[in-house]
């Protein structure tokens, strides 16, 4: 399960807003990909675990005729996104994911899960209800290891209230051919994977955060890093 814990909802708030005014390059990629399938059509989108609405906004205006809904467990996060939402067709609901999810009924036309799945414990639950509620497409973004290797990392941050009293954050990267081989069983007839490669330079935070910074190898090729881990991001389309 995924949800984050106490006083750190403001933290991950001043992080979300810096998406309003300057898209991630990993949105941007995501605007790219997610072009053919979204312009010019009239669809039912969900986007699951969606913070404060960021990703339903950016698709939004490549899908301004689409019905969004976006779902998330913190409260706070959704109201900021209700407040943040100048259009009416986006619709934000305060509520676990998995409870959310219809069973077994195709509502969605396509859904949208943005950098949370290795937030979660694990995948596998909340793929199936993702799966068993979409028609069409399924856009996830996560860490990703290309070996049958899956690796379970937990995050203890000693400077949040949270991380006083335990470990308060999910950093897993999932075995890539591992959950292929789940989501192909459970019905997705394909997998499109894009591995994302950042251009920028991102400052490294002090010791003491957690944080995504880059260094840049000797070939040039920029590695992502938040804390000691390794970011390996790779964007997925499942087609349903």
């Amino acid at each position: 399960m995924y949800k984050i814990k106490g006083t750190d909802v403001d933290h991950e708030i001043k992080s979300m807003l810096k998406y309003e005014s300057n898209k991630q390059e990993m949105d941007k990629l995501l605007e790219s990909l997610a072009r053919p399938y979204f312009e010019n059509k009239e669809l039912k989108i969900l986007d699951a675990c969606c913070g404060i609405g960021h990703i339903s906004r950016i698709l939004s205006d490549l899908s301004p005729e689409s019905k969004f809904t976006g779902v998330d467990s913190e409260s706070k996060l959704i109201k900021l996104g209700d407040k943040l939402n100048t259009t009416q067709n986006i619709s934000l609901v305060n509520e676990d994911i998995l409870k959310f999810l219809p069973k077994n009924l195709k509502i969605f036309d396509i859904t949208v899960c943005w950098k949370t799945l290795s937030w979660f414990d694990y995948y596998e639950d909340l793929l199936v209800g993702l799966i068993n509620s979409t028609k069409k497409h399924i856009f996830i973004s996560s860490l990703f290891f290309d070996g049958d290797i899956d690796f379970e990392v937990k995050v203890r941050e000693f400077n949040k209230e949270a991380g006083k009293k335990g470990f308060n954050k999910n950093y897993n990267v999932y075995s890539l051919p591992q959950f292929k081989r789940f989501a192909l069983k459970k019905g997705v007839k394909k997998i499109d994977v894009v591995d994302f490669d950042i251009s920028i330079n991102i400052e490294k935070p002090p010791i003491n955060e957690m944080g995504t910074y880059t260094i840049t190898e000797k070939n040039g090729h920029k590695v992502q890093i938040s804390g000691a881990i390794v970011q390996f991001w790779k964007i997925i389309r499942l087609d349903l």
